[in-house]
């Protein structure tokens, strides 16, 4: 009798497999290695760099000619989804954690309860747009590719980013919808109307991974590397569902919450990722610093508009309820608010190019790169003051968590 208790117990392999939540940690190894394996196959992963495309695509569709635009400057004309490594792997977020919430059977629409919940994505969405023109990145293209790779930039937009999520998450307090004591009417299902809604999901989600597939071969012989970058993006986006990954949660928890789990994940994802980086950037540039370009060195300026727009976007992404990333995954799982944040930070990003085009040559965007390898007289300096530097950031993340708990008790 205890032996088939135990066994009624123990979950089945489809709950192991396909609806059981992985860790943090293990969201930050399989993000960390998609996000590699994306950069050694063509370059660094970005979010928010197409989004103000698609926003003079849709202008087009209205009549307007946005092409002529300075900010544009006929690239609408020019501009092949397929050929477009950005906007393949955004998609590719969303339909990898569409796919993981079907075959998770767990997808359904989350509609927003109130209209302050609305009014906070719209104007998240905004920031989150002008912020990330602004910083030349988001939290993806401007932090965790930059950050790795030993840039000082990345450095500055996490501390920026920081600060406007801390701001942002006492804002977010005004726009909390009110306490209300009504209980929401749920329609209960029968255990056969349970079994056939988990069936009709996992088929759907198991037609979509195919679906992913054949579009996949269907492009290769026109575009060759849409393939690589349909399953990578597939493949973060599922990562990030399944783990609940958040970058904003990271910056937005310390301080409203006092919960460091995520930031400490994020962390062990930048630890990760400066390791490749060390092994990719001896390999490219060799040893010997003295012979480096210092007009082809990676990373961003640090400049003024910079330090800006990473405040703005981290005021925008915990007022949006995700960040660049996390607005795609949210999307996939049926959240509305996402959906609404969306719209405005491709409306966003549009206005932000405009914004950005007049600051061109202004002190606003005059300042240097800081590469840290010839800061630090090497690339193992470099290296092990990175990695020095992050765990002690994991260390300082514990040790706020665990007094703040202690306060709690």
């Amino acid at each position: 009798m205890e032996v088939q208790k135990e066994t009624e117990l123990q979950p089945s392999y489809y709950d192991r497999l396909l609806k059981k939540e992985w860790s943090y940690t293990t969201g930050a190894v399989m993000i960390s290695a998609f996000a590699m394996a994306l950069f050694a196959f063509s370059g660094i992963w970005g979010v928010s760099g197409p989004l103000a495309t698609w926003g003079g695509k849709f202008l087009t569709l209205l009549g307007i000619d946005a092409d002529k635009w300075s900010i544009y400057n006929g690239s609408l004309a020019k501009y092949r989804f397929f050929g477009n490594k950005a906007s393949i792997t955004d998609i590719g977020l969303l339909m990898g954690a569409l796919i993981a919430c079907l075959l998770a059977a767990q997808w359904k629409i989350r509609n927003i309860k109130h209209w302050k919940q609305a009014a906070a994505a719209a104007l998240g969405g905004l920031l989150m747009g002008v912020g990330a023109k602004m910083a030349n990145g988001c939290n993806i293209g401007g932090l965790f590719s930059q950050l790795p790779q030993f840039s000082g930039a990345g450095w500055v937009f996490l501390l920026f980013v920081f600060l406007g999520a801390t701001i942002g998450g006492k804002l977010l307090r005004f726009f909390m919808p009110p306490a209300s004591n009504k209980r929401p009417n749920r329609k209960r299902l029968t255990a056969e109307q349970r079994k056939r809604n988990k069936t009709i999901q996992i088929a759907v989600g198991v037609a979509l991974s195919l679906l992913c597939l054949v579009v996949a071969f269907l492009v290769a012989p026109t575009y060759p590397n849409a393939p690589a970058f349909i399953l990578i993006g597939v493949g973060i986006g599922y990562s990030m569902q399944r783990s609940r990954f958040c970058f904003t949660a990271a910056y937005r928890d310390p301080t409203l919450t006092g919960e460091t789990k995520l930031t400490k994940a994020v962390l062990v994802a930048f630890a990760l990722c400066t390791i490749a980086f060390f092994g990719f950037h001896i390999s490219s540039y060799g040893a010997d610093l003295s012979k480096l370009d210092p007009t082809k060195l990676p990373g961003n300026p640090i400049n003024l508009s910079l330090l800006v727009g990473s405040f703005i976007f981290g005021i925008g992404a915990v007022l949006a309820g995700g960040c660049a990333s996390g607005t795609f995954i949210r999307i996939g799982e049926g959240y509305v608010q996402n959906l609404i944040a969306f719209i405005f930070f491709v409306t966003g990003s549009t206005i932000g190019s405009f914004v950005t085009g007049g600051l061109k040559g202004t002190f606003m965007t005059i300042g240097p790169k800081v590469y840290l390898p010839t800061v630090f007289g090497g690339f193992v300096p470099a290296l092990l003051i990175q990695l020095a530097a992050l765990m002690g950031l994991w260390i300082l993340a514990d040790w706020w968590e665990k007094r703040k708990h202690a306060m709690v008790r």
